[in-house]
């Protein structure tokens, strides 16, 4: 019995650093990289990552207004390795400084970033639905926000 519960605590322990190491470098969230794109009848978001270093994705994120036929929105994102932990840095227009986001959880599919100093957003949740299509759910106090469903633009 003893045997038992030894082994079932070792492969609790295990288990738990294996989970810990999903997301322990870029590498784990190359799923991000390509060209992603989502549209409505007033709104075209576009979301691109690419892979600058193997601790470096630089990003852009852009919407544009259907019926003001204008982009509305622009970001410089990037996702940076220090240190041993991943940071998601957003520069937007309405922000002098960019704001950093800490990788707090994440599995093989799902990647959540928080501060919960900064005003709007506090998380970021990536999430893989399939090979070409991801979600992502922008959310602050009280879970209030809204989500993307993003589709990957395949190059012709």
């Amino acid at each position: 019995m003893y045997k038992l519960a030894y082994l079932i605590a070792i492969c609790a322990v295990f288990n738990t650093q294996v989970q810990a190491n999903t997301c322990d470098s870029l590498a784990s969230l190359t799923w991000l990289i390509g060209d992603w794109s989502s549209k409505n009848s007033k709104l075209k978001i576009n979301e691109s990552w690419k892979k600058i270093s193997n601790k470096t994705f630089e990003g852009s994120g852009y919407t544009f207004s259907i019926k003001k036929n204008k982009t509305v929105s622009a970001e410089t994102l990037r996702l940076v390795e220090m240190s041993g932990e991943i940071f998601y840095v957003a520069k937007v227009a309405s922000n002098s400084l960019p704001v950093a986001f800490k990788l707090t959880s994440c599995t093989a599919e799902t990647a959540v970033f928080e501060n919960f100093e900064h005003d709007f957003p506090k998380q970021l949740t990536y999430q893989l639905k399939s090979e070409n299509q991801i979600t992502v759910a922008v959310t602050g106090e009280n879970d209030k926000g809204f989500s993307i469903k993003f589709t990957r633009e395949i190059s012709k």
